[in-house]
């Protein structure tokens, strides 16, 4: 079996409108970061198929089937192609695929056709070029290339279908409900949950939420697939299975408390204001109220007095803020009142990380601190994943998106001056961009890392930023190599850490060579000479958030899980 390929389902009741684009992206980031490639289905945004059908029965009370079919199909088009653009504004590398472009052959009535093939090896191909792929659902083609539709909910169809087809290890039906219930959840008094239902079962209760078609097609192969809501840690899962029931336990919204509300906290404090059924802002801490008032932040929610923050009642806490203090002071209040931290702050966890940590188990809080390194590219999960079943012996890496950025641009012919203003006027940068251009900021994430990789500290670390004058030698000799870099390695050797951060030419075929813009990547390479290349936008407000919105979710769904039990998966 595929055990690293998941394929998820959005239907049309999730992604009401475009808004709801992040919260698809944060579902996906999920298991992506997890290590997973992930296939992803979407129908058509909100009303979109009945609105488009309206507009052909507007013409005519019987549309052509084929000229309907093309363009129902419009609508799914539209929606996959928005979700990839909302995964790369978060750094998420994905890539959008059509249906005729994966061989998904589906024959007999053109409105409601069965899919019945798909080009496997082509799939597997193109996962292998991306670790993310975007697939409308709700169609395939004939022999004759002509397009069919699967029947209404048959984007449901597309994702069982190519779940079976790729042998995926699970297929997840992301619903507007966060399981299949014995009653309508919203009209019945505190209806049982099914934690598993059979197929029988799934078309006698789950009609209105799974396209039948789609159950069918899991009973004739076999197949198990979720159906949950976004965020959730439980599912109900349709099988081979009995009939087992789960009692209703609400999760109230978590409560959050926000240090900091600059590039990376106003990102943090977008997503958790869309999302009030998981979260509730309970304050934010800032140095002046005036500007943030001016923004449209609540006044009440301000608060700049650290004594009257630190005995807030919160159930988490985001640290955004830059530099050491308050952070580290603040931080350490919060794990100490047992509340969970979450931060992006990676100069306090280069210095105090393992004391942190020791302090949180202490006290029975957890600290997560995904976004401190890498922005979107899952660094940290990984290293650890590797860590705990190999032996790493190395670690190559482009661990600051504005140097990436800014060497890219001295490239194409500006200075370095002209190149860092134009990393902050993009907010790549800060106004002081002193901390990334002099290599310390990469060398805490590289000691961050080495700390992962090797569980222990650094023994000996060289750090050199860019240098104009270095630059300018280094970019004479770019002939010999695709691109100037700066380069961060740490590498176990005699029982020693060593660590460096440095300007590199990079050949063609290094490992780093197709690493561009405000990108990140990390080559980890283990004792036995394989290396996993992990990638990801590490510079602006959409990555660094989505990586602190994946810690805050997954605290979240731990609670759940808490209360709700086991996961259907285990008794099917």
């Amino acid at each position: 079996m595929e055990d690293d390929i998941v394929v998820l389902k959005f239907g049309s009741s999730v992604l009401r409108t475009p808004n709801d684009l992040p919260c698809a992206v944060h579902e996906i980031y999920r298991w992506y970061r997890d290590g997973h490639q992930v296939i992803v289905v979407v129908s058509a945004i909100g009303d979109t198929t009945n609105q488009l059908l309206a507009a052909g029965r507007a013409l005519t009370e019987s549309p052509e089937p084929y000229a309907l079919a093309e363009l129902l199909a419009t609508g799914e088009r539209e929606s996959a192609a928005l979700l990839g653009i909302a995964l790369d504004r978060a750094g998420i590398r994905a890539r959008v695929v059509d249906p005729r472009e994966i061989g998904l052959v589906a024959l007999g009535s053109v409105l409601d056709s069965e899919p019945v093939n798909v080009n496997r090896e082509r799939l597997r191909s193109l996962l292998a070029e991306s670790p993310v792929l975007v697939v409308a659902g709700f169609f395939g083609f004939d022999e004759r290339q002509r397009l069919h539709l699967l029947g209404r909910g048959g984007s449901d169809l597309t994702a069982v279908f190519l779940a079976g087809a790729i042998n995926a290890s699970r297929c997840r039906l992301v619903k507007n409900v966060d399981a299949v219930y014995e009653a309508d959840p919203a009209s019945a008094r505190r209806p049982r949950r099914f934690a598993t239902l059979s197929y029988a079962q799934a078309l006698e209760s789950a009609g209105p939420l799974i396209q039948p078609k789609a159950v069918h097609f899991l009973e004739r192969h076999q197949r198990n697939a979720e159906v949950a809501a976004l965020a959730r840690g439980y599912e109900s899962m349709v099988g081979d299975c009995s009939t087992m029931m789960s009692e209703v336990t609400v999760v109230a919204p978590t409560r959050v408390v926000l240090l900091g509300l600059g590039t990376v906290g106003g990102g943090v404090h977008q997503r958790l204001v869309a999302m009030p059924e998981h979260f509730e802002v309970a304050g934010i801490f800032v140095k002046s109220r005036s500007h943030h008032t001016a923004q449209g932040i609540t006044d009440s929610l301000l608060i700049t007095d650290e004594p009257l923050l630190k005995e807030i009642d919160t159930d988490m806490v985001v640290d955004a803020l830059p530099g050491l203090e308050p952070s580290l002071t603040l931080d350490a209040a919060f794990l100490a009142r047992g509340i969970n931290v979450v931060t992006a702050n990676k100069a306090v966890i280069a210095q105090s990380g393992k004391e942190l940590r020791a302090l949180a188990d202490r006290h029975g809080a957890k600290l997560r601190y995904s976004a401190a390194v890498g922005g979107s590219a899952p660094m940290i999960g990984t290293v650890r994943r590797l860590a705990a079943s190999a032996d790493i012996a190395s670690l190559t890496g482009i661990l600051n998106g504005t140097c990436n950025f800014v060497l890219e641009q001295c490239q194409q012919g500006l200075n370095l001056q002209e190149a860092v203003h134009e990393a902050q006027r993009r907010g790549f940068a800060e106004a002081d961009a002193s901390e990334d251009l002099s290599g310390r900021d990469s060398a805490r994430k590289l000691q961050i890392l080495a700390r992962c990789a090797f569980g222990r500290e650094v023994d000996e670390m060289t750090v050199e930023g860019i240098d104009e004058q270095e630059l300018k030698q280094l970019m004479g000799k770019a002939n010999e190599a695709r691109a100037v870099r700066l380069i961060g390695t740490a590498e176990l050797a005699s029982g020693r850490v060593h660590a460096r951060v440095r300007l590199e030419l990079v050949g063609e075929r290094h490992v780093l060579a197709n690493v561009n813009g405000e990108w990140n990547a990390l080559a980890i390479t283990i004792a036995s000479g394989e290396t996993a290349l992990i990638t990801g936008r590490g510079a602006g407000r959409w990555p660094t958030t989505e990586a602190a919105i994946a810690d805050l979710l997954e605290l979240r769904r731990e609670r759940s899980v808490a209360r709700q039990g086991r996961s259907a998966r285990a008794a099917c």
